[in-house]
């Protein structure tokens, strides 16, 4: 999903501006992966489904990619780049193979007392409709571009002003699909207060616009929230923000005998405990309005709930385990055609083991199961994975 969850932003902004504060480093890092993972069910559906679309539900996947992360001081600014670039060949299944691609960068720095982002980014690869409900949309090509300005104005203790303003456009290359074609519009404009010994307070207010410009009938939404992000370090151990916000949402196409208007509220909050030298846990969950990639929603509900813990055996040795679970409900629904999916609920559990061989080389093994159930039958379905990779740093 290419947006970010700004109903509930704030918690967002804290991270921004710390890093575009602090003491840029020079930093050049390339790298090489090699991926093999099979999967129980990589159609994401039920066997008739996936048989409707010409798939073969268990299938072996094959990932080469690169990676790039830089940093180029320039004065009190950095250039910044960092992303992926790769393809997935699926040994069965050859109508997925595609590109993948995920990049983004841009330029940080300070403007007298404001530390200031300026942000583009890029990214290519299969959709990942959860209602695949032609043939044709698992060729659907779906490409996004995201332009952002980041402003925080602030000392370490004391009062400070944080804006944000972003447009991101997503776009498919099937004609169908071009019917979930969106723009989106954001502003976001805070208040914070800063000490190192209570943490930092956040108020703001943001605005979003998004729309379908490709549907018959004009259709998108506009949404309203104000909110408030605290973010405190207790000590060298638990770090943690939290962001409760009251977003209104307003769809341009309005039901009839609906109220229009929703009133939602959202929140956000990660936590991270570190309880020995070897032993990390980080916790998160997010409720969100996010928009739609489907034919005849305005927006999606979404509820992320997610829990993992690290543990170190030795120096070379790192063990990844964790669980989570994904709600997401379609609202401002119109036209929707009969069993076409709008509610459904994924639970997941995953690990991994992670051997650093040495300072460049480092092998991983993971797996994983995930659940999904759903209002329509034909796109409940359970997947088992389990993969090795290695990656190579220069």
């Amino acid at each position: 999903m290419i947006y970010g969850k700004l109903a509930v932003g704030g918690a967002l902004w804290v991270a921004l501006s710390s890093s575009a504060m602090a003491q840029e480093v020079r930093k050049l890092d390339f790298g090489l992966q090699g991926g093999i993972e099979h999967n129980s069910n990589v159609a994401r559906t039920s066997k008739g489904q996936a048989a409707l679309r010409g798939l073969s539900p268990a299938d072996t996947i094959y990932t080469p990619s690169a990676t790039v992360d830089a940093v180029l001081p320039v004065g009190r600014q950095a250039l910044f780049l960092n992303g992926a670039v790769g393809y997935s060949f699926y040994d069965k299944n050859d109508k997925l193979d595609r590109e993948r691609l995920n990049v983004a960068g841009g330029v940080r720095g300070r403007v007298g007392m404001c530390a200031v982002t300026l942000t583009g980014g890029y990214t290519r690869g299969v959709s990942e409709f959860d209602d695949p409900t032609l043939v044709e949309n698992v060729e659907n090509i779906r490409e996004t571009d995201r332009v952002a300005g980041d402003v925080r104005c602030a000392r370490q203790t004391g009062l400070g002003v944080v804006a944000s303003i972003s447009k991101d456009w997503a776009r498919n290359d099937l004609a169908f699909a071009q019917q979930s074609d969106s723009e989106r519009r954001s502003m976001m404009l805070g208040v914070t207060y800063s000490r190192p010994t209570l943490g930092v307070l956040t108020i703001y207010g943001n605005r979003d616009k998004t729309e379908y410009p490709h549907r018959i009938i004009e259709d998108g939404y506009d949404l309203d929230a104000i909110g408030v992000t605290y973010e405190r370090q207790l000590g060298a151990r638990i770090q943690g923000s939290v962001t409760v916000a009251y977003t209104q949402v307003t769809p341009h196409l309005v039901v009839p005998g609906s109220s229009g208007k929703s009133e939602i509220t959202a929140y956000s909050a990660h936590l991270s405990y570190r309880a020995s030298n070897r032993l990390r846990f980080s916790g998160a969950f997010d409720r969100s309005v996010m928009p739609s990639t489907s034919v005849g929603r305005s927006y999606d509900l979404t509820d992320i709930y997610r829990l993992s813990a690290d543990y170190d055996l030795g120096s070379r040795i790192k063990v990844n385990a964790g669980a989570a679970k994904v709600k997401r409900n379609a609202e401002g629904a119109l036209g929707l055609p009969i069993n076409q999916l709008t509610d459904s609920e994924t639970e997941s559990v995953f690990g991994s083991v992670r051997y650093q061989q040495s300072k460049r080389l480092a092998f991983t093994v993971s797996a994983g199961r995930e659940e999904r159930t759903t209002n329509a039958p034909q796109f409940n379905y359970t997947n088992e994975r389990i993969g090795v990779s290695a990656d190579v740093a220069f």
